[in-house]
């Protein structure tokens, strides 16, 4: 697909949005937000069942032990982290151990598979992102996931994004800030000129870390003391205008 030129957008977009925040709250002169960097699982789409229950049912088969706490740790995992989890069930000795790789990327093709059939998109996922390729704001998705997952559900979302960086790019795992700043470098663009949305405390920090604002979605403020995140309860709540009031 080929994309316009990130542009500056208008001062109101005409959205609705949150009682807190609508069309008619001011946005700064000196307004610059021109990109939207995603993240993806638990954001813009729910694949964690999938990847939990292909997890489960993979490493039991081959006699491992997955407790609900040790499950809990797969979400947002890195693809080290998540062999370390895979690890951890009793069936290899440490991640480095071949057998974790094999598990993972059978994981990875059941998840894969899963999401080809039919991405689960989040409510809002598909509305949102068209709405900010309509008014020129450049977008991104930043991911933890396997490249051909993302790839895939960038695709189901119409081929809005610029950039994807992957769990294959070798750009880093969050909460390092390395993901996000190499989403903000292949864009082009200085961290100020962007705004995160993100479930999870790890994403949240990794994009804090570049320095970039965050719009979080969740019922409690990850780093309450933190005035660079702003909390709204779904996806569906998001709106243009509130991302852009968000990053002011």
């Amino acid at each position: 697909m080929t994309h316009t030129s990130p542009m500056r957008p208008p001062a109101d977009p005409g959205w609705n949005t949150l009682p807190h925040v609508t069309t008619s709250t001011p946005l700064p002169q000196d307004f610059t937000i021109h990109a939207v960097l995603w993240d993806m699982d638990g954001t813009l789409m729910d694949s964690q069942p999938l990847w939990d229950e292909s997890f489960i049912r993979r490493c039991t088969a081959l006699g491992g032990s997955t407790p609900p706490e040790l499950v809990a740790e797969l979400t947002g995992a890195s693809i080290r982290r998540a062999r370390e989890i895979i690890a951890a069930t009793g069936i290899a000795a440490s991640w480095e151990d071949p057998l974790t790789q094999e598990v993972f990327e059978t994981m990875a093709r059941d998840v894969r598979e899963a999401v080809a059939a039919r991405p689960p998109l989040l409510p809002g996922a598909r509305e949102i992102t068209s709405a900010l390729a309509e008014i020129g704001l450049a977008q991104a998705i930043v991911s933890a996931s396997p490249r051909p997952i993302v790839e895939r559900v960038a695709a189901e979302l119409g081929d809005v994004f610029y950039t994807l960086v992957t769990g294959d790019d070798g750009a880093g795992s969050k909460p390092d800030p390395l993901p996000y700043a190499t989403a903000v470098e292949r864009l082009g663009m200085d961290p100020g000129e962007c705004v995160v949305v993100e479930d999870s405390a790890t994403g949240a920090a990794s994009a804090r870390g570049v320095g970039i604002h965050v719009v979080q979605i969740g019922p409690r403020k990850h780093f309450p003391a933190d005035p660079g995140l702003v909390v709204v309860p779904d996806l569906a709540s998001i709106t243009p205008h509130l991302l852009l009031w968000a990053a002011r």
